[in-house]
């Protein structure tokens, strides 16, 4: 009757089995460069399983201090990320909390004289064979849910054998490992185009500050940490000085420290930092064990702790492919020419001049933002486009682009001043354009900051205006903008003495395509609602928070 009970309340989760799920031990032969401790073998396991048996349609409910021990793995339509779903987090939530007051009830019974266990209880005694009464209260408050990677895992295969011979050849140049070409596997999935929550992006994931400080161009019309080929090289160079900084700090402490107790450092550090890696050294010397369980930092938690079991295991599964995936079939997608523009050009002439269509193009040259192929900005000179293979190249076609007059920028040439209290989504409303464009177009970066003064561009193909149009257009504004003030009322009640004073201070009157008004006041905004009430225009004031009535009087 429980278990009939929970699946009412989850019919979103199914049993995968009845019994405990199995972390299979793997024979690992990891080797010199990248070792494999025996203190984390079977944290590597755990990372195993999820690469090649578990599919994304699957969340598997864990320990996260000790990922080998699994209390189930269900069918689910949501996953983990609890953020993103608001019914993923009831959900993963209440499963979690089943099995954890099931644990705690187990530690309970430990501590009874003759205690009467279920078979679900007995199984859960499995994972604990020293029956030690706090040992599992204590996991009990650590369950946590992961999703499954199996297809994701073999969709990055695909990719990967394209991008494999780069990648290498880039580890040799910069004197690294080659099995570092793994790590892409636990970073992007060997995905171009992919892009984290928290601003990372690209094969490697790099965050834009770090991009900088790489010598990746990141700008309105580039973004290199989506060219695979340019960002492994800024990836490597990161690596290399993480291997350089470590090695200085490790031998500091230990004159007689092995590049193999190192590099479980280095690729930590591209998961956690640097600074942070260094620190952590600096407290329990040269020895990864002692610092994967004695260090304490809020920023070093369970994606930081399991980073290198990951690699490790991401790096075993693609090593052992045919055994687990059968006959791989690649994209052959990255396969292309390449040709160095010599002037600036938009995306619409490259693709007539080369034969090839605008969505073709976009494929290959991931690095160019959306404002190229809006037509907001050009491809710059210099730039190399990646074109579809060719053997004999695309010299002719390259050669006439390079004779054509030059184009003009593409800008709609509107551009805005940020007044105080403007906000980019706000602007971008009242200019009736995406705010995710303007935010793109003037690369203000995730938190889209603005400035007093600011002069931000505005979204926008270029149209051709005589003095004449712009005259006329300047006269319909007026007119407009002295209608709107003209019939402005709050609460039925006339609004005249409020325009009286805003003529008297230059005050602009703005609708927006809410029917909200803006009108500014010596640089304060009054955002005023419109709406129709007996064929009669009735506008009130929408209140923001901190605002008081001294405010509006």
């Amino acid at each position: 009757m429980v278990l009939a009970a929970l699946f009412l309340v989850l019919p979103w989760l199914s049993n995968a089995s009845a019994a405990l799920p199995v972390v299979d031990k793997h024979d690992l032969n990891c080797g010199n460069t990248f070792p494999c401790p025996p203190e984390i073998r079977r944290r590597v396991d755990f990372w195993i399983m999820v690469f090649r048996e578990w599919p994304t349609g699957q969340v598997i409910f864990h320990d996260s201090s000790r990922p080998e021990r699994v209390y189930a793995v269900k069918n689910s339509k949501v996953t983990c990320r609890r953020r993103k779903n608001k019914k993923a987090a009831k959900s993963i939530e209440r499963e979690r909390s089943r099995i954890q007051n099931e644990l705690l009830l187990v530690s309970k019974k430990l501590t009874q004289a003759s205690p009467k266990y279920t078979k679900k209880e007995l199984d859960y005694l499995t994972l604990f064979p020293n029956r030690n009464a706090r040992e599992v209260k204590n996991a009990a408050y650590s369950v946590r849910c992961q999703q499954g990677n199996r297809d994701r895992f073999e969709e990055a295969l695909k990719r990967y054998v394209n991008y494999k011979e780069h990648v290498v050849q880039v580890l040799r140049d910069e004197s690294l490992p080659e099995d570092i070409l793994y790590l892409p596997f636990v970073e992007s999935a060997y995905n171009p185009r992919a892009y984290s929550r928290m601003g990372a992006a690209g094969l490697w994931q790099i965050m834009p500050r770090t991009a900088r400080t790489l010598g990746l161009q990141l700008n309105a019309t580039i973004d290199e940490r989506f060219d695979p080929e340019a960002a492994t090289w800024a990836a490597a160079r990161y690596l290399r000085r993480s291997t350089d900084s470590l090695t200085q700090k490790a031998k500091e402490l230990d004159p007689n420290v092995s590049s193999a107790q190192i590099n479980p450092f280095v690729i930590t550090s591209y998961n956690y930092g640097l600074s942070g890696m260094r620190r952590a050294m600096g407290k329990f010397g040269p020895d990864y064990i002692a610092v994967l369980n004695k260090y304490k930092s809020r920023s070093f938690r369970t994606a930081v702790r399991n980073f290198y079991a990951s690699f490790l295991a991401a790096r075993y599964v693609a090593q052992n492919a045919d055994r687990y995936f059968g006959s791989i079939e690649t994209d052959n997608s990255f396969r292309h020419s390449v040709v160095v523009l010599k002037q600036p050009t938009s995306a619409s002439r490259a693709s007539k001049v080369f034969g090839v269509s605008k969505k073709e193009l976009r494929e290959l040259n991931p690095a160019l933002t959306r404002n190229v192929w809006k037509e907001w900005r050009l491809i710059p000179d210099g730039y190399s486009l990646h074109l579809p293979y060719r053997a004999g190249q695309w010299q002719e076609q390259a050669a006439r682009l390079s004779k054509m007059k030059p184009e003009s920028p593409l800008l709609s040439g509107n551009q805005h001043v940020v007044l105080r209290g403007d906000t980019a989504c706000e602007i971008a409303q009242a200019y009736r354009v995406k705010c995710r464009d303007l935010i793109q177009l003037n690369n203000l970066g995730r938190r889209a900051l603005i400035r007093v003064g600011q002069k931000l561009e505005i979204p926008g193909k270029p149209k051709a205006t005589t003095v004449a149009q712009a005259e006329k257009k300047e006269k319909e504004i007026k007119l407009a903008t002295a209608e709107s003030a003209k019939n402005i009322e709050v609460n039925s009640v006339t609004h005249q003495a409020m325009t009286d004073k805003a003529s008297t201070n230059t005050a602009a009157v703005h609708r927006d395509t809410n029917g909200v008004y803006q009108q500014m006041i010596n640089n304060i905004k009054v955002d005023v609602a419109a709406r129709k009430h007996d064929g009669k225009w009735v506008f009130s004031i929408i209140v923001e928070p901190e605002e008081t009535l001294g405010h509006y009087a």
